[in-house]
């Protein structure tokens, strides 16, 4: 488990690290464009990069500490007290005791779908999500699982992994999209009156401005690479010790499955549930790349080994 996180923490580094270059790269880019545009020899091209690595560097500071609320406002999260809810309270304060964490932060999506993620910064911010579909539907045992589960998300560092690559992943595609939309419809300018070779720099930037185009695929296959199944497992694996009862979680999964699309959840934000909340709604090919998650069957029988064959079939 310690490997595990030290693990998560280096990839949380690696990730802002490439973020600050990728969009630095950007920067430079966009302003080739207009130094051929407007003949300005590389005025453009050097400002436009320092300004992508300013904010580059902004933007993963900002995703370190705000990255949590970005998302549970993107999700339509709202917060929950011990009077709202006490039977949800009770269960998640005794099971953090149990796993030796702090409280956390308890929020509730109201929707009908059965799901539920965790998110913050590290253990002492962690925050707890729930649809009302899960909390009206599944057992107390089942129920029990399932925040074991998050809760060992939040042991294993998890979390901050997970959110952070939503805030940048988010910003990566919206400078894509404003800079696909400068290449294509940004009118024609003052061209440079260089010859070829401002031609064979144009078509190179417009080249560069159609893989582009394609950039929310790519990041979703970066945000696969980056969440590996193997932290689903030992989440199962974690959460069913913090519980002390596999057959909880394995049940929960179960019908989790059958029913586990959220209205509010989106691609960027796809990976942090306990299992897929887009449902029906999403492409083929976007589940494919979003496939964070192992098989439930999958799961179901690792837990039940867990078990010693105690599961209900």
């Amino acid at each position: 488990m310690y490997e595990h996180i030290a693990k998560n923490r280096a990839k949380t580094i690696l990730i802002i690290i490439g973020f600050v270059f990728f969009l630095s790269l950007i920067g430079y880019f966009v302003g080739m464009y207009f130094d051929y545009r407007y003949g300005m020899g590389t005025a453009y091209s050097v400002a436009l990069m320092v300004i992508a690595l300013v904010i580059a560097l902004f933007a993963s500071f900002g995703s370190y500490y705000f990255s949590d609320r970005v998302v549970l406002s993107m999700t339509g999260a709202r917060p929950v007290s011990r009077e709202d809810d006490p039977r949800l309270y009770y269960m998640v304060e005794g099971l953090s005791i149990a796993a030796g964490l702090p409280m956390p932060a308890i929020y509730i999506i109201y929707d009908q779908g059965m799901n539920a993620f965790a998110t913050g910064r590290n253990p002492k911010k962690g925050v707890l999500v729930f649809t009302r579909g899960l909390i009206e539907t599944l057992s107390d045992e089942e129920l029990k699982g399932v925040i074991s589960h998050e809760l060992a998300h939040i042991k294993n560092y998890d979390i901050l992994l997970g959110t952070i690559i939503v805030v940048l992943v988010g910003i990566v595609s919206i400078i894509a999209n404003i800079m696909t939309r400068l290449l294509f419809f940004g009118g024609r300018g003052r061209r440079s009156t260089k010859g070829s070779g401002g031609g064979i720099i144009m078509i190179v930037v417009l080249i560069i401005g159609v893989l582009f185009i394609i950039v929310s695929p790519i990041v979703a296959m970066i945000i696969r690479m980056a969440i590996s199944r193997n932290r689903e497992y030992l989440a199962d694996s974690t959460g069913a010790l913090i519980s002390r009862y596999p057959p909880g979680l394995a049940s929960a999964l179960k019908k989790i499955s059958s029913h586990s699309e959220v209205r509010t959840a989106s691609s960027a934000t796809a990976h942090l549930f306990i299992s897929n909340p887009l449902g029906e709604k999403s492409r083929v090919m976007f589940k494919n790349l979003f496939n964070t998650h192992p098989p439930v069957k999958e799961r179901i029988e690792r837990l039940n080994e867990m078990s010693l064959g105690v599961l209900t079939k």
